[in-house]
């Protein structure tokens, strides 16, 4: 009775209800699986210093992005929904690996794929201790940075009045030779 009623009492028939039925289907379609409208992909660089050593922070981007493929990978032998089946016939990219080592330079670089593009996490050691952690990634991420971020021993270096980075205006110790906030290479006075 309902669907005769939706369907109508036109020459279409069935037709009709597509019609009602795809506007659904595209809304559908276009969420990610948390049910958000995927928005377009921009690229983030963001810098920030640890207390932690280079090699210690070199490993815990090791550690930390092997846990983000494990779950990615047990995500994926979960049951799926009818909506991600149709996501994956219509040749949707949820299906692909996340997360995926590309290159590593241990402790200065580690690269690896998501879905999302590459990611890059770009480390310089800091005279007198600490390190810089420069992460380039997909803006759907940022999530799993920003978590992965507050877990680190992160610090403002106290500084004197006077030294400021000459690109992004921040003060910065005198013994620093890249800024801990953008990684741009400092003056020598």
């Amino acid at each position: 009775m309902l669907l005769s009623s939706l369907v109508g009492q036109s020459d279409g028939g069935g037709l009709d209800i597509i019609w009602l039925l795809i506007p659904l289907f595209f809304c559908m379609m276009t969420r990610d699986q948390r049910g958000e409208r995927s928005t377009e992909l921009v690229t983030v660089t963001e810098s920030w210093y640890t207390t932690q050593d280079i090699e210690a922070t070199f490993e815990a981007i090791e550690a930390v992005s092997a846990e983000w493929r494990k779950e990615h990978e047990d995500r994926r032998e979960e049951p799926k929904s009818m909506t991600d089946r149709l996501r994956g016939f219509l040749g949707s990219r949820r299906d692909e690996e996340s997360f995926v080592v590309k290159e590593t330079i241990p402790p200065r670089l580690y690269r690896m794929n998501d879905r999302t593009g590459p990611v890059y996490f770009e480390l310089t050691e800091v005279v007198g201790g600490g390190a810089v952690v420069k992460a380039t990634y997909g803006s759907p991420i940022k999530r799993r940075i920003a978590k992965f971020k507050a877990g680190l021993p992160l610090a403002i270096p106290a500084t004197p009045i006077g030294k400021h980075c000459p690109s992004c205006s921040k003060p910065v110790l005198p013994e620093f030779s890249l800024c801990p906030y953008c990684g741009e290479e400092l003056l020598k006075e």
